[in-house]
């Protein structure tokens, strides 16, 4: 049975590989600091949307 599940998640695996190697990064063609910048947008967003609410 583990065995089974091993395999199983290696196929799972495998497929995700696949799925991320089509995808395009959403940061394509952006400088270092742009990403940078992006990314500090998205925790804050991230911060105001799901952690400051259970802090009300």
């Amino acid at each position: 049975m583990i065995k089974q599940n091993i395999k199983k998640a290696k196929m799972h695996l495998e497929k995700i590989r696949q799925l991320m190697a089509k995808a395009s990064s959403p940061y394509r063609g952006m400088s270092k600091q742009q990403v940078i910048n992006e990314i500090r947008k998205t925790r804050e967003k991230l911060w105001r949307e799901k952690l400051a609410a259970s802090y009300r």
